[in-house]
């Protein structure tokens, strides 16, 4: 009587592998193309031909082309985070000045990771509606962290203005949008984007010493 409870088992895990790697595959090709063509030039067909997979499968998964474009920023924000954020750290450090300056060392490492795309969503929400709204849900939730994170920090002493405006102030100054004016326009690096934000924020955030 196990046995074929252990097939199905067996078949349901492998089922879930094979969902996962299409995804996969359908995400990276179609962030390839939105990167090389654009979002406006990139057919669902395109990203099926580049995934090896039937256009239908897309639609079975995605929904819209919108909704793929929302599933590579996605990918690019956990891998970004797995590989450079330590949002704990950020909470459990006991100094305003070493949270501020951890939390600059992070939000210019993922905003490298993910500017690329991210401009593909800025650009293509101007003419798409549906991409428009994503971009206003991504714009809430990255509000919404830095809201959490403003919160962090007044729990370790006291702002120079109040926490809503702190996690706003936050918001703006370490936006993407920046990010690219910085680093991808006038050429700074990676660590003077860092430094930059870190001093920013500490002189306008923070009492002085």
């Amino acid at each position: 009587m196990s046995e074929p409870v252990k097939r199905r088992s067996y078949t349901s895990a492998l089922r879930k592998e094979q969902a996962a790697l299409t995804r996969r595959l359908i995400v990276d090709a179609a962030a390839q193309l939105f990167l090389s063509s654009g979002y406006a030039r990139t057919t669902i067909k395109d990203i099926a031909s580049g995934a090896g997979v039937a256009a239908d499968t897309i639609y079975a998964v995605f929904g819209t082309k919108a909704r793929v474009l929302t599933a590579v920023l996605d990918a690019r924000l956990q891998a970004s985070i797995i590989d450079s954020a330590q949002p704990l750290g950020v909470r459990d450090e006991t100094d305003q000045r070493r949270q501020l300056s951890m939390f600059a060392r992070d939000m210019t490492a993922i905003s490298a990771q993910v500017r690329p795309i991210f401009e593909v969503l800025r650009t293509a929400a101007a003419v798409e509606p549906e991409v428009g709204q994503l971009f206003a849900e991504f714009e809430q939730n990255r509000l919404a962290n830095m809201k959490i994170a403003a919160k962090w920090i007044a729990r370790r002493g006291r702002l120079k203005l109040s926490q809503d405006r702190a996690a706003e102030i936050m918001w703006a100054v370490a936006s993407h949008d920046i990010g690219r004016m910085l680093c991808d326009v006038q050429g700074w690096s990676q660590a003077q984007h860092a430094k930059w934000l870190e001093s920013t924020l500490t002189s306008a955030l923070l009492e002085s010493v």
